[in-house]
């Protein structure tokens, strides 16, 4: 019973971060050749399938997040954690464990859809989320940061003080990408962003009070690697 217990607040922020996750791919702020933005996902995958099989060898690091240090078994052995390809092979990224994979249907303003790829692993106390959509033509994505920011805004309404602890905006294989931390019902919360194109990827991680730097987020994050 205690086991379960000390799982349900767990579960519930999961739940909560994959509804603020998606809110984060589909709230995009208009531009001045499309005013519309999108709605929140309406219909969910009937049936997850699995992640792509787990590779021996990591992605390369880029550089913009410091490399892991070896403060556990775990995090200094690479062959442990597993790597998943994103559809079409347009990205790759390391998680813990394997993790489960959903499709979401997302809407605009105007009524197109499109797919948001989901990558859920929930670990004892912490959540690690995977995200990849491609937006339709009638998302303007001539400003980067300024889709990736509409996402930041509205994932900050959720957050302790609907705000942000720290936003860095940086390079992340020559895109454009915003690194934010903050807290969220007491659980520490870091949204990791990158856009290339139509295509945005976002990382999202959960945990304990104090790790939204640690040495496996970093890497989590840093793993992120968006094909040509």
């Amino acid at each position: 019973m205690t086991t379960h217990r000390g799982r349900w607040p767990t579960r519930a922020l999961v739940a909560a971060m994959c509804v603020v996750a998606h809110g984060a791919l589909g709230q995009v702020p208009p531009g001045k050749d499309a005013p519309l933005s999108a709605s929140p996902p309406e219909t969910p995958a009937t049936s997850p399938a699995p992640s792509t099989a787990p590779s021996t060898a990591p992605a390369t690091a880029p550089a913009l997040a410091p490399a892991p240090s070896a403060t556990s078994a775990a995090s200094a052995d690479l062959g442990t954690w597993h790597m998943l390809t994103g559809p079409q092979k347009s990205f790759t990224a390391d998680l813990p464990a394997p993790p489960q994979y959903t499709t979401t249907e997302v809407k605009t303003g105007t009524g197109s859809l499109y797919t948001v790829h989901q990558y859920l692993l929930e670990q004892g106390d912490a959540a690690y989320i995977v995200q990849m959509a491609t937006y339709p033509e009638d998302i303007n994505v001539s400003n980067p940061r300024t889709n990736l920011q509409g996402g930041l805004d509205n994932l900050a309404k959720s957050m302790e003080g609907a705000k942000w602890v720290s936003v860095d905006w940086v390079s992340h294989q020559g895109l454009t990408a915003s690194d934010a931390v903050g807290t969220r019902s007491g659980h520490a919360i870091r949204s990791f962003s990158v856009m290339k194109g139509r295509q945005v990827f976002t990382l999202i991680y959960a945990g304990e009070p104090g790790t939204a730097r640690s040495a496996d987020v970093n890497r989590f994050v840093a793993s992120l690697r968006v094909s040509p």
